[in-house]
């Protein structure tokens, strides 16, 4: 799984809320999980002590959940060894989308803490009247506890993550220091889950209510502290440059010419994007009156692929399958264009003016 899209999110959320159900379960008929004997080696009393913990250590690491970002890595992997290689995000974590990062919390949140409903459906021991746990049929007072909770321990966990994006290409120590504290805090989060089992209800909501909003200003924050530095690393760093320039400046091919010959008369050019990643370089191409792939046959001459109007135009997209770089441009009531291959810069830029043009009707400066 190359992308990381909600989808991916909801499909871990319910996976997850499935897992410690089934541990819950097995907890609670007095079956130890981990035990080869089948039955009496757990008190079911424990049963949601112990899954209360697993919630709290499985949020607290929820930067596992995430694969690869949507946007293409910095640079394509080179052909010569010799040729560095930038750091880049370990997890593609700090170049996905805000809603993307900022949704995990609360879906994962939500089905887990909807999901200890059916726990208390069959517990043995339901726990006792005026705690978290006892509460927990009774009143949404303890469901919006743990969903606050949850989602709080997410953002820390995520927090720490971005801290530790923030100086994994020049820092290393403060990169190791940050992951350190993240593992350390995720086991502190899980005990701090488990006692909340009995926890009275009313002050137990008061400390998420208190935790919650700081913990995501925390990740605000540092995501913000990550992205700048990162930033601003890549623009001090021009990829492979350190060793090797000139050879590096040659894989970095420039866009070419634009395309003037497939210009019909009073068409006028707004962007294009190149890829010379086949024996027959292609291009997409967006003008005032239409937008196009096209196959650059010459220096001089170009063959249009396909075409469609610009009120077909939905947006674009770069991003990776595989080993392969692809910029994809999406229409209404027809089949994308896909390019294979070209600088991932470029491509990115593209594919944002194209988003921004569609939305907009305008090019973007």
């Amino acid at each position: 799984m190359r992308t990381h899209k909600l989808s991916t999110t909801l499909l871990y959320a319910v996976v997850l809320a499935l897992f410690i159900l089934v541990v819950f379960a097995l907890t609670n008929a007095g079956i130890d999980p981990r035990a080869n004997r089948l039955v009496g080696d757990f008190d079911p009393k424990g049963a949601a002590t112990v899954c209360f913990g697993l919630l709290g250590l499985y949020h607290s690491v929820a930067i596992i959940f995430f694969d690869e970002d949507d946007s293409p890595k910095s640079s394509e992997t080179p052909p010569d060894p010799n040729i560095p290689r930038p750091p880049d995000s370990y997890t593609g974590f700090i170049r996905q989308a805000w809603y993307k990062v900022l949704s995990v919390g609360p879906i994962f949140a939500f089905f887990c803490s909807a999901s200890v409903f059916i726990w208390h459906s069959f517990a043995e021991y339901p726990g006792t009247p005026g705690t978290v746990w006892g509460d927990y049929a009774t009143s949404v007072t303890p469901a919006l506890t743990l969903f606050l909770l949850c989602w709080a321990c997410t953002n820390i966990g995520l927090m720490f993550a971005a801290i530790a994006e923030a100086f994994n290409r020049d820092v290393r120590g403060l990169f190791i220091a940050a992951m350190i504290v993240m593992f350390l805090v995720a086991i502190g989060n899980t005990f701090g889950l488990i006692f909340l089992v009995d926890q009275p209800t009313g002050s137990a909501l008061i400390l998420a209510l208190i935790i919650f909003p700081l913990s995501l200003l925390a990740l605000i924050g540092a995501r913000l502290l990550a992205i700048v530095r990162v930033n601003r690393y890549d623009a001090a760093h021009p990829h492979g440059s350190s060793s090797k320039p000139r050879r590096s400046q040659k894989q970095r091919r420039p866009q070419g010419p634009p395309p003037q010959d497939m210009l019909e008369r009073g068409e006028r050019l707004l962007m294009h994007f190149r890829s010379d990643h086949t024996p027959e370089p292609q291009m997409l191409i967006a003008t005032t009156t239409r937008f196009v792939r096209a196959s650059i046959i010459r220096t001089d001459r170009t063959f249009v692929l396909e075409q469609a109007s610009p009120s077909q135009l939905v947006g674009a997209r770069s991003q990776r399958e595989g080993h392969d770089l692809v910029t994809i441009a999406h229409f209404r009531d027809r089949q994308d264009m896909r390019v294979l291959g070209g600088n991932p810069e470029q491509s990115q830029s593209f594919a944002e003016a194209v988003t921004h043009l569609a939305r907009t009707g305008q090019v973007r400066r």
